[in-house]
C-alpha cells in the first residue's frame, strides 16, 4: 500500500513538474520585466497625480485598483515596447553612436565585460544558428570508433580543395556546454554523416550534454495502418513502424 502511494506520488510529480516549473519561471520573468519600468512610472504618475495612493492602495486617475505597490503589467507593457524600438533602431541602423557607446561602456567595466561578452557570445551563437549552421552532422573525431557531433558550415573551397584534391567539408565542432567556443575541422565529404536533427536540437544535445535526446526521425511512425471494423463502424488507426515491418 505504501509503495503504491510512493509511486503515485513520484509519478504525479513528474508528470506536473515540468507546467510548475514553467508557470514559476513566467511569474519570475514577469514580475522582473515588470518591475524594471513598473515603479518608476508609477513614481512618475503619482508626481503628475494621474494616481493616488489612499490607505496602501492605488486609485488611478480616481478609480480604486487593487495594487498597493505599482501599477502591476504597466511595466511589462513599457519594457517590450521598449526592447521593440530598440530592436527596430538596431535594424534600420539608426542611433549607432549611442550603441557602441553603451558596449564600449560595458567592455571596459572589469568584472561587467566578462559577464557581457560570455551573454553576447551565447545570444550571437543562437541567433545567428540558422544562417551559420546548416546541417547537424557526425564525424568519427577525435579517433576512429568515436563519434562527435558537430555542425555544417559550409564547403572546402579554393586552396583547400586543390591542396587536398578531395571534397571537403567545414565542419564546428562546438564544446560543451558552451557551444560558441570549439575548433573547425575540415571533413571528406564521405567521411561525413548527416542527421536528421534540427540546429535547435543538435544545440540542445550539446548544452546538456547529452541529457536532452533529439527524437530519432527513423523511429517516428513511418505510415498509418487503418483497419475498419464494418460490423461495428468503428475505425481503428494505429501506428507502423519501421521494425514492425522487418
Amino acid at each position: 500500500m505504501w509503495k503504491r502511494f510512493q509511486k503515485n506520488i513520484i509519478s504525479g510529480i513528474i508528470f506536473l513538474l515540468p507546467a510548475i516549473a514553467t508557470i514559476y519561471v513566467i511569474q519570475l520573468l514577469f514580475g522582473l520585466v515588470d518591475s524594471f519600468l513598473g515603479a518608476f512610472i508609477t513614481d512618475l504618475l503619482k508626481a503628475l497625480n494621474v494616481i493616488t495612493t489612499v490607505e496602501g492602495r492605488i486609485y488611478f486617475l480616481g478609480v480604486y485598483t487593487p495594487f498597493s505597490e505599482r501599477l502591476l503589467g504597466i511595466g511589462f507593457v513599457l519594457t517590450i515596447l521598449l526592447i521593440t524600438w530598440v530592436g527596430a533602431m538596431r535594424i534600420q541602423g539608426k542611433g549607432s553612436r549611442i550603441f557602441g557607446t553603451i558596449d564600449r561602456t560595458f567592455r571596459r567595466i572589469p568584472i561587467a565585460n566578462s559577464i557581457y561578452t560570455s551573454v553576447e557570445q551565447v545570444i550571437h551563437a543562437f541567433a545567428q544558428e540558422r544562417s551559420s549552421f546548416k546541417n547537424v552532422v557526425l564525424v568519427e573525431y577525435p579517433r576512429k570508433g568515436l563519434y562527435t557531433i558537430g555542425f555544417q558550415t559550409g564547403e572546402s573551397r579554393g586552396e583547400v580543395q586543390r591542396l587536398t584534391s578531395r571534397d571537403c567539408i567545414n565542419v564546428f565542432l562546438p564544446t560543451t556546454p558552451n557551444p560558441t567556443s570549439g575548433w573547425l575541422v575540415l571533413v571528406p565529404r564521405e567521411d561525413v554523416i548527416l542527421l536528421n536533427m534540427s540546429v535547435e536540437q543538435g544545440l540542445k544535445f550539446i548544452i546538456s550534454g547529452g541529457v536532452v535526446v533529439p527524437p530519432d526521425p527513423g523511429s517516428v511512425v513511418d505510415d498509418m495502418e487503418t483497419e475498419v471494423d464494418f460490423h461495428n463502424m468503428v475505425v481503428h488507426v494505429r501506428s507502423r513502424r519501421k521494425d514492425d515491418e522487418k
